[in-house]
């Protein structure tokens, strides 16, 4: 059965590419993008393999995506792109537990600060989740990073940031 449920940000996507593991992930993995991240990663043609139904491609309203805007302050969404923004909005409108990956630190502080942790998984945990395992990983894309800065977005929501 393959991994469900799953929404990439460009930066993993991007990165999956340059270690040669996209065919072999979308092959192990439902994966799900964001018509935004789809425009992000524009460089690598991700038609084929939407078209063939291995990457599914979907959008959050704009009406989902200001009324997740307007719960952060500008703290936050200075450090967010449209991809990101648009991904999380899409994860929290939706009805479905959803996980999301990212190498970005506002993705998963902003998880945190939304008391959503749980839906944040790094690259490392779902490449070990599928028998993918690698020993090294860029810092930004292991469970140590999405930890840390998971925790600085909860200690926001503590105080009320």
């Amino acid at each position: 059965m393959k991994y469900r449920l799953l929404l990439l940000d460009a930066n993993v996507v991007i990165y999956l590419n340059e270690l040669g593991l996209w065919e072999q992930f979308i092959n192990q993995c439902d994966v799900t993008l964001t018509e935004t991240v789809v425009q992000e990663v524009m460089s690598y043609d991700l038609q084929p393999d939407i078209r063939s139904g291995k990457v599914r491609c979907v959008s959050a309203s704009l009406k989902s995506i200001e009324t997740f805007k307007n719960q952060l302050g500008p703290a936050y969404l200075d450090r967010m792109d449209p991809g990101e923004a648009e991904s999380l909005a899409y994860l929290i409108e939706s009805r479905e537990s959803w996980l999301l990956s990212s190498g970005d630190e506002i993705v998963y502080k902003t998880l945190g600060l939304l008391n959503r942790a749980e839906q944040g998984i790094s690259l490392e945990e779902l490449l070990q989740k599928v028998g993918m395992g690698r020993t090294s990983l860029e810092v930004q894309y292991t469970r140590q990073f999405r930890l840390n800065v998971t925790r600085k977005g909860q200690m926001d929501h503590v105080e009320g940031f």
